[in-house]
């Protein structure tokens, strides 16, 4: 079941340590409280400071807070996620109209400790950087149909979705496993055990969502060739990137085509990730 979202503190900041309880962490546990111990020094470094410059860097980095759309900030305070990256470091490109904003998970090496890094995050919560606008966009193109997301991890995603009133079915070959290969202690919603092909195969009437399959593993193209839905949700890397495998964006070129992409793309520096929706062609 979706957990209630949580309310700012006065400053703004969302207690990390209580939204992740919230969700089935426990708030004493070592990674909540750095990653509100890490907030806090983010917030007292850019109270000091208006921009950073790192080496080889031409453009300044802004905090992350700054660089979103006002919606977005908005959901990222109450977003166990995104706290602390509303102060980590971000540049933003594209256009007005669809922007790309590149979050890094660096500091200058004289500004203190390392900031927890995306790998680190990425296991707690999900490999892919959630925002109101690329959740806004899922309900528009879903429009009132179910979600069917295999591989679905600590069901981040799915919880984020359930809590907007989206009909979501989450499962992952590995959701009940000791030791899951691609999260990390944190589970933030029902995901049930499964596996992909054949979930996609059982559950032509729901929209199929694939965030993130994984790198050179043959699962994205074996569900997206059991799949016999009408639309697919592909968030990640393209051809020859780090996610799924050559015979996936094969597959993908040859029945389906692009019908929207997310208005926002909101990725860690050096990913080259998006969101697009797709169509049987």
């Amino acid at each position: 079941m979706a957990a209630d979202p949580v309310s700012p503190t006065p400053n703004g900041t969302a207690p990390a340590g209580q939204s992740c309880d919230r969700s089935g962490a426990k708030a004493g546990d070592p990674a909540v409280r750095l990653i509100a111990e890490t907030a806090e020094r983010l917030v007292r470094l850019w109270a000091s400071r208006p921009e950073l410059h790192h080496a080889g860097w031409g453009r300044p980095f802004r905090p992350l807070g700054e660089l979103l759309p006002e919606q977005d900030v908005e959901f990222a305070a109450q977003n166990p996620q995104m706290v602390p990256l509303l102060w980590y470091p971000a540049l933003r490109h594209g256009t007005s109209r669809a922007p790309v904003i590149d979050v890094f998970d660096h500091l200058p090496a004289e500004l203190g400790p390392p900031l927890p890094r995306r790998q680190e995050l990425s296991r707690i919560y999900s490999w892919a950087l959630a925002s109101r606008t690329a959740l806004e966009w899922i309900g528009d193109c879903l429009d009132g149909r179910g979600l069917l997301e295999v591989g679905a991890g600590s069901g981040y995603w799915a919880w984020l979705l359930r809590a907007r009133g989206v009909d979501v079915l989450a499962t992952d070959a590995e959701a009940r496993a000791e030791h899951n290969g691609w999260t990390d202690r944190f589970q933030f919603t029902e995901v049930r055990p499964g596996r992909a092909a054949e979930d996609a195969a059982a559950h032509p009437e729901r929209v199929l969502a694939l965030l993130w399959p994984p790198h050179r593993d043959p699962m994205a193209a074996d569900t997206l060739r059991a799949y016999q839905g009408p639309g697919l949700f592909y968030l990640g890397d393209g051809a020859g990137g780090i996610c799924a495998d050559e015979s996936f964006f094969t597959e993908l070129a040859a029945r389906w085509r692009p019908l929207s992409r997310c208005p926002l793309t909101l990725r860690w520096l050096g990913n080259r990730d998006t969101a697009t929706f797709y169509v049987r062609r």
